[in-house]
């Protein structure tokens, strides 16, 4: 039904007759991830914990146009921020109907009924909230795609963080691209 329902909206998104937005929240810490290691044969792997800053990403990926809107953030993302994003996701639309996935993060459900009729309203903006289904969110694949293979895999400093992350977000349509074919 999930895979079904979106299959559809992406369809309509791609002749335009709806803009369709996947929604979610990511975290870009100052060292990269850790993707292999070793250790001495017959030791355990031990691998020591460093603690570097972090920011938090809002993201909202255009599914039909393939574009990246972004907030970047130096601690946790709330409720308010979400809602302060939405509405500005909400007034780029234009007078095609708007529907916005994300996730069930308690963050989502913070958002009072008032605010949703109002969306719909005044943008033609509504929510599809499937149950959990990350492999069902487009904007996951960004997400890995970025902090997997086309981030510089060097340790960001507290200093740089900041501007490397804004970098690498505003690259996405002309320095890097996924094909939602």
């Amino acid at each position: 039904m999930k895979s079904a329902t979106l299959d559809k909206l992406q369809c309509a998104a791609r002749v335009n007759a709806v803009r369709l937005v996947y929604l979610d929240e990511a975290g870009f810490a100052a060292s990269p991830p850790v993707q292999r290691a070793w250790s001495p044969r017959g030791l355990p792997h031990c691998v020591e914990p460093r603690f570097h800053c972090r920011r938090s990403v809002l993201g909202a990926l255009d599914f039909g146009a393939n574009t990246l809107a972004y907030h970047v953030a130096s601690s946790s993302i709330k409720g308010d921020a979400v809602i302060e994003f939405l509405e500005q996701v909400a007034r780029q639309g234009d007078e095609r109907p708007t529907v916005v996935v994300l996730d069930n993060a308690s963050i989502h459900h913070a958002i009072d009924f008032e605010v949703h009729e109002r969306w719909l309203r005044e943008h033609r903006m509504q929510f599809y909230l499937p149950s959990y289904s990350p492999e069902l969110n487009m904007i996951e694949i960004l997400w890995k795609q970025a902090k997997y293979h086309w981030r510089n895999f060097v340790t960001w400093t507290k200093e740089t963080i900041d501007d490397e992350v804004r970098k690498l977000l505003a690259g996405y349509g002309t320095k890097f691209q996924i094909s939602f074919a």
